[in-house]
């Protein structure tokens, strides 16, 4: 995996290969931790069952032909708005020389840079067939230019250097106000902690990794950012702890895996994850599952972290993907039920109470 931080790189890349991806993710928890949410753009949704089938079919097809969005907003831990909604091209625009983009009425775009840092406007205009909306706008700032200016790795001879992770922002202050109007209104003025970056893949997930963990933290003063790829054949596996002013601690070692557990749809994952470098360690427990699919799982997860004699804890975010298993069959009608394809509403997705049985 090629690893850097380059604001200028947080463009739209040129993705020739069909089965290509790009996404730009940003996630946010408030200070007093009762909501949370993500916020996805894709240029190439690699969770698409027609772009999956375009694939198989060896079509041409290239990532700009599936445009896509998700947005998930949690509340002391339960979904209160999820949508997941593909486009026609005509209806996303992501620029190759500006970091800005959009799908429909959600859009990103940064608002301003200097030598002390980086700010992004995030537009927030959604409404699900089932009636409900979301309204909003969120700004995330950050100092510095990120942790890796330089590049952490540059691989180019290995098939992982196919997948690029470009870290923006490990911690970003976030401010502004969302409003859902569904079953309930929930009216926010939110304020809180933020994380934002920007990951290229120039083929499908499933020929680069088996499967892959991964999840940040934010501390008083620090960040811990952490992946685990697994190859199938090899392992990488990463953590840093970032402090305020982009300075990086590689901790280095092994991760330890344990309480594996399976979900409703047979996708099996690790409930811990720890390392121990002696001089520091940390232990992850993976707590409660925000969303929980046949081949990924969101995590709402709590650290306990001894890092330079201080021992810290914190709530943060975490994820586990297989990403073979999206390309099974047998899952399709589920998947349908959560994605929505341009102009193909499904009938679940228009039903106020079954939609959200599926968040």
């Amino acid at each position: 995996m090629q690893i850097f931080s380059n604001p200028d790189r947080d463009v739209s890349t040129p993705k020739p290969d069909p089965g290509s991806y790009e996404w730009w993710y940003f996630d946010a928890i408030s200070d007093d931790r009762q909501y949370s949410l993500v916020v996805i753009f894709y240029e190439g949704n690699p969770f698409s069952r027609r772009y999956i089938d375009a694939i198989e079919n060896k079509s041409n097809d290239k990532a700009g032909e599936y445009p896509a969005t998700s947005i998930s907003i949690y509340k002391n831990g339960e979904p209160i708005f999820y949508s997941f909604e593909e486009v026609y091209p005509q209806n996303a625009m992501f620029s190759t020389n500006e970091t800005r983009g959009n799908v429909k009425k959600n859009s990103f775009k940064k608002i301003s840079t200097d030598d002390d840092g980086h700010t992004y406007l995030l537009k927030l205009n959604q409404t699900l067939p089932n009636g409900d909306t979301l309204t909003g706008e969120l700004t995330f700032s950050s100092t510095g230019e990120g942790p890796f200016p330089s590049g952490y790795t540059e691989e180019s001879d290995t098939p992982s250097s196919r997948h690029q992770w470009n870290l923006i922002q490990p911690a970003a202050v976030v401010s502004g106000n969302f409003r859902i109007d569904g079953l309930q209104t929930e009216a926010v003025a939110f304020e809180g902690t933020g994380y934002h970056d920007h990951n290229t893949g120039m083929e499908p997930m499933k020929d680069s990794f088996y499967d892959w963990y991964w999840g940040r933290f934010h501390l008083p003063g620090y960040t811990l950012v952490y992946y685990m790829m697994n190859q199938g054949g090899s392992r990488h596996d990463c953590a840093w702890i970032i402090d305020s002013n982009n300075k990086v601690n590689q901790l280095e070692g092994n991760f330890v895996l344990s309480d594996m557990a399976l979900n409703l749809f047979g996708l099996k994952s690790a409930r811990k994850i720890e390392l121990d470098t002696g001089k520091n360690s940390f232990l992850i427990q993976q707590e409660s599952a925000l969303d929980d699919g046949p081949f990924y799982q969101r995590f709402s997860s709590r650290l306990m972290l001894k890092f330079d004699g201080e021992l810290y804890q914190a709530n943060g975010i975490s994820e586990y993907i297989n990403p073979a298993r999206i390309h099974m069959k047998i899952f399709r009608p589920l998947v349908n039920m959560r994605i929505q394809y341009p102009d193909k509403a499904h009938w679940v997705q228009k039903s106020q109470r079954l939609y959200r049985w599926t968040w």
